[in-house]
């Protein structure tokens, strides 16, 4: 069902579906599981009467003391031969079609992290896998409508996280921006991920967040460059879960891009990197009050980090969604 598979702590059901190519499609589903990991029933009886029908098989892993991240592999093995492999049907007006094959396996993440946010809504900017990330940790999304979403739809949310670039591709941004500052007066929490600076933006960055800061082309693409906490005891980096240099460990591709520059002395800064060489940039996560709620803006590639699986970037990423639910 997914590429990746939060397990947070007790047992993870998880389920695969076998589709037949022939009638009379009979065998075992056979499961292999990461090192520290163990099921109730390692194997499945897969009957199937008709070519194309289908049949849903549930297991449950369950943890050890020391369980680890990795594959969980599946292979059907029948009569006439074996299959561990995920067919994909590609059909699209513009192209022939196509059926590519995958391994049949998803990769599981255990993962300690705690998060106090049971509903959050997304605004979608130009696309990405996060709201299936929050999804993970076992939280609601709502999708939100710029364009049609009021002040009263946005109350009952615990927080909003604006997707990437949404104040470049979005046209509803202008009219929705400020129903989302009046929700942190009210005592939500907004989390802003990355835009850039550019002519096609819907708004100056000067007025994305409550007060004004400035976004430039700052990054930091080494992946393992050390994090230098500005203000260890903050809520952000403490609340619900700890943050520590470990959760920057097995990032993926970059840290983040598009920082944040100059800003309003009233948000602070809570992370500092950079590459090698280079001057330490200290925009990549900013947050501030406001009113009773919280404002946060990132430009941290919780995008890549997040479907990659990371768990440090799913705990960090907890903390910024949960700031309202645990006031």
């Amino acid at each position: 069902k997914s590429e990746i598979l939060i397990a947070r702590g007790g047992p993870q059901n998880i389920t695969v579906e076998v589709e037949a190519l022939t009638d009379d499609l009979s065998g075992q589903l056979n499961i292999t599981l990461p090192l520290g990991w163990a099921t109730t029933k390692d194997l499945k009886a897969v009957n199937i009467a008709k070519k194309n029908d289908r049949q849903s098989f549930t297991f449950q892993l369950i943890p050890g003391e020391k369980a680890q991240a990795g594959a969980v592999r599946f292979e059907f093995v029948g009569p006439k031969g074996r299959s561990d492999r995920t067919l994909h049907e590609i059909d699209h007006p513009h192209i022939m079609p196509q059926v590519h094959y995958t391994p049949a396996e998803v990769q599981l993440v255990p993962l300690d992290v705690t998060t106090t946010a049971r509903l959050v809504g997304y605004v979608e900017g130009a696309g990405d896998a996060v709201p299936q990330a929050i999804e993970r940790l076992g939280v609601e999304v709502r999708m939100l409508d710029p364009a049609t979403t009021t002040l009263d739809d946005l109350r009952g949310l615990d927080a909003v996280v604006v997707g990437i670039r949404a104040y470049n591709t979005v046209e509803a941004m202008p009219r929705f921006n400020p129903l989302l500052m009046r929700y942190v007066e009210e005592g939500g929490t907004v989390v802003a991920q990355y835009n850039t600076r550019s002519r096609d933006m819907m708004l100056p960055d000067s007025l994305i967040g409550p007060y004004p800061f400035e976004l430039t082309r700052g990054r930091v693409t080494v992946e393992e460059a050390p994090p230098t906490f500005l203000d260890p005891k903050h809520p952000l980096l403490n609340t619900p879960n700890a943050i520590t240099t470990a959760d920057f460990e097995g990032w993926v591709q970059e840290r983040g891009l598009y920082f944040v520059g100059d800003h309003d002395p009233r948000y602070t800064a809570l992370i500092a990197w950079n590459d090698p060489g280079e001057e330490p940039l200290d925009g990549a996560l900013i947050t501030c009050e406001h009113g009773k709620g919280r404002y946060v803006y990132t430009g941290i590639s919780f995008f890549r980090e997040l479907p990659a699986g990371v768990p440090g970037a799913y705990r960090l990423f907890a903390n910024l969604i949960s700031s309202r639910a645990a006031q």
